[in-house]
């Protein structure tokens, strides 16, 4: 996290580590998340009444948001507010469902929301963490292997991926059932690349896989819609997503969304920096299925 982030950054930031803190520091994250205009025209003390929270506990969250303090982050948010990146529509963009709603209202909100989560993804995307995911891919040895683990709709981001992969000559292990998946894992040498999906990063199996991976000295990477969340303490690379959770659609309907994003993003990058052979083999898979389309 940049020390000169926008307010925008911030809010974020605020709303991605909030699950990894305790009960009062998380009411100060949501508040920030989900009350930025209140808080820049608050005072320290003020919110710290409202939330029923010391002013220290608000000033040490400021602080692991990067903050010197809570003024540094008054001003971050009131800059922005004041800023023209700032529409003043966010509230009505990610305002939850109601049964009124028509079938075209739903269809916009659902579409806004993606393109809110992408948007704000792009706002806090870790460019270091993404070359170095791309690099540990690229070197992968013949003889190493690639494992991609996920429950649920994060399983089926794997197959995906699995799928992109193939198409330029990569082979990569899927399974869904978690016996296959902590079975396979521990035969993983050093070198194999073990790739762990979780939207909360609390996936307790996909946290044993990603721990064991990681003592047998595997490439780990892990793909989470929060920071610090317990699945980052076991990789070496960590890709973070960002989207506001909507419960009618899905805890992880908008992140998948821009997690599959991610995973193109770093499927391109390994399709245009192989010298050309990914090329090749991207006509051949493609020729492969040509008559059954």
């Amino acid at each position: 996290m940049n020390v000169n982030a926008s307010g925008k950054e911030l809010i974020l930031f605020a709303r991605s580590i909030s699950p990894s803190l305790g009960k009062k520091e998380r009411r100060v994250t949501h508040f920030i998340s989900n009350n930025y205009q209140e808080l820049a025209q608050s005072t320290i003390g003020e919110v710290a009444s409202h939330l029923q929270v010391s002013e220290a506990t608000i000033t040490k969250v400021c602080k692991k948001l990067k903050c010197q303090g809570f003024l540094q982050l008054k001003k971050a948010i009131q800059s922005y507010l004041a800023n023209d990146d700032y529409s003043g529509e966010d509230e009505d963009i990610n305002a939850d469902f109601d049964s009124e709603d028509s079938n075209e209202v739903i269809l916009e909100k659902v579409m806004l929301n993606a393109i809110l989560a992408i948007q704000d993804t792009l706002g806090i995307v870790d460019h270091t963490a993404f070359d170095q995911a791309a690099t540990i891919f690229r070197n992968k040895q013949p003889n190493q292997k690639i494992i991609l683990v996920g429950s649920g709709g994060s399983g089926i981001l794997c197959e995906d991926f699995q799928h992109k992969l193939l198409k330029i000559g990569i082979f990569a292990h899927v399974y869904k059932d978690t016996h296959m998946q902590l079975m396979f894992t521990s035969l993983i040498n050093s070198g194999d690349i073990v790739l762990g999906i979780s939207h909360s990063g609390r996936t307790k199996n996909i946290l044993r896989i990603m721990e064991i991976a990681t003592s047998r000295g595997a490439h780990t990477i892990s793909l989470t819609n929060y920071m610090n969340s317990p699945i980052t303490e076991f990789a070496s690379v960590n890709l973070v997503s960002t989207a506001k959770n909507t419960p009618i659609t899905g805890e992880n309907a908008a992140a998948r969304i821009v997690q599959l994003s991610i995973l193109d993003a770093l499927y391109t990058s390994l399709a245009l920096n192989n010298s050309g052979a990914s090329y090749q083999k991207l006509m051949v898979t493609s020729e492969s299925v040509k008559d059954y389309r």
